[in-house]
């Protein structure tokens, strides 16, 4: 059978008008960061001890294609042209800049860096490519048009340093929070995060103006020592998108403090002052992202661990814990010491499950769990092995005592009372209790005879106690 012709499918388009958007954008965004960084310029030297455009181009060429990166050579003529710097020097300084972030782009893509940073490893390498390696090249192609197109005091040595240490930090703030920022689903924080980042926010926008105030002197880094210990603090209460956060409020005082900075701090032929309070907030970003990352990561394994040994549901024990603990006391604790293995399953809990739905059963289980810890004593275990089945390691507790504690969990479960929307609901417990012994020499022999006490138990007519006693027999307790 002949099918009828089928249309040609449409043509693909590639979206070109949002395309020149983002190329519009970082024009518009590269020139006026390039403004604000100038704002610091040496007189002396032309270069700025803070270049925030590189950051900003980095992100923008990382999240929407490294083709965008030729956006920067308009935005660097528009910038000679404002400022009166020969166009042979904005071009060959502008193909710097391009490879400075097209190349770091390209490698964090290639080396599988998370752009959300969440690890060590994903952090590390952004830095190693971006804010360290990237201004290298924007540094290089800006001494050369310096040597072939511009004037300076400087020797091309300490120019080229300067020019690193002013792109880098621009790329440290702006590039990783832009990498940041794009990553998360949602740019919200928590509450006490919230109120922590505002806190730490103002003491930075004080820290650093005061800093600059003293620009001129000793006392300014002295004074930018103090976002050291905020930074720190708020690594321990956030993540690494607030910490990027403070950076950057950090950055735009900064750069606004051009309006208040006299001349001739603007006017030196040496590093200065300015620039060592520039290569102070490098570290202090640096440091406060790696703590947070730490912390997160630390909080990550506690997590982890804690999950291993734990029933996320009810909080207690899980079964691969209770088995360690119970092959440790078969295996460690003197055999003069009385201890006696409980387990517990729910009667009619299957009953309530289907009138009530699964949300119902986990609530009831989750308090049964809270019972049975209090219940218990401090140092007994508590575990939940798996659906409505639960195990207590009485320690040191001879079995008519351990009789006793049972018989405590057995009623208490008996008087719960679940109000659900079909009515009020019980559910009661079948308990079976051994007390271990030599005979006992791994901890499924244990387990066995509990379980056959507790199924006797159920078949005796639930809601009762059986013990498996040293004969391998059950009885009634």
């Amino acid at each position: 059978m002949k099918h009828p012709a089928q249309p040609d499918p449409p043509p693909v388009t590639k979206p070109i008008g949002r395309y020149i958007l983002y190329f519009v954008v970082l024009i518009i965004g590269y020139f006026l960061l390039g403004m604000a960084g100038l704002q610091l310029q040496s007189a002396q030297t032309g270069v700025t001890p803070l270049w925030p455009a590189s950051g900003f181009a980095f992100a923008m060429v990382y999240w929407f294609g490294l083709s965008l990166a030729f956006a920067i050579l308009p935005a660097m003529w528009i910038l000679a042209w404002v400022v009166d710097v020969p166009f042979g020097a904005a071009t060959l300084s502008a193909v710097g800049s391009m490879l400075e972030v097209g190349v770091p782009a390209y490698l964090v893509r290639r080396l599988a860096v998370d752009p959300g940073l969440p690890h060590l490893r994903d952090a590390l390498l952004f830095v190693a490519t971006g804010p360290l390696l990237g201004p290298l090249l924007s540094a290089t192609a800006g001494s050369l048009a310096f040597h072939f197109f511009g004037n300076s005091l400087f020797d091309s040595v300490r120019l080229w340093l300067l020019w690193w240490l002013g792109n880098s930090l621009g790329f440290l703030l702006l590039g990783s929070f832009g990498l940041v920022i794009g990553a998360r689903a949602s740019l919200r924080l928590e509450r006490k995060t919230l109120i922590a980042v505002l806190v730490a926010g103002a003491a930075v926008i004080v820290i650093t103006a005061v800093g600059m105030l003293q620009v001129e002197t000793v006392t300014s880094p002295l004074v930018l020592y103090l976002l050291i210990p905020v930074f720190v603090l708020a690594a321990q209460r956030g993540d690494q998108y607030a910490i990027l956060l403070l950076g950057v409020v950090a950055m735009v005082v900064m750069l606004l403090s051009a309006v208040w900075l006299p001349p001739q701090s603007l006017a030196q032929t040496e590093l200065g002052i300015l620039y060592l309070d520039v290569s102070l907030l490098w570290v202090v970003v640096f440091t406060g992202m790696i703590i947070s990352i730490a912390r997160q990561e630390t909080q990550a394994y506690e997590q982890a661990a804690w999950l291993a040994m734990h029933d996320p549901l009810t909080r207690l024990f899980n079964r691969y814990a209770f088995m360690d603990r119970l092959e440790a006391l078969l295996s460690g604790q003197p055999e003069e010491v009385s201890r006696v293995l409980l387990l517990l399953d729910l009667d009619r809990f299957k009953d309530l499950n289907d009138a009530e739905g699964h949300r119902a059963g986990d609530q009831v289980l989750r308090e049964v769990g809270m019972l049975l810890n209090r219940e218990v004593r401090p140092q007994d275990s508590v575990a939940r092995l798996g659906g409505d089945e639960f195990a207590v390691i009485l320690e040191d507790c001879e079995l008519l005592d351990a009789c006793a504690i049972a018989e405590n969990i057995r009623g208490a479960i008996e008087r719960f009372e679940y109000r659900g929307a079909h009515g009020i609901r019980r559910v009661e417990a079948s308990v079976g209790l051994v007390k271990l012994n030599r005979r006992h020499t791994t901890p499924e022999d244990v387990v066995h005879d509990v379980e056959t006490a507790c199924y006797a138990a159920k078949r005796a007519g639930r809601n009762r106690m059986w013990v498996h006693d040293d004969h391998g027999e059950e009885s009634e307790a």
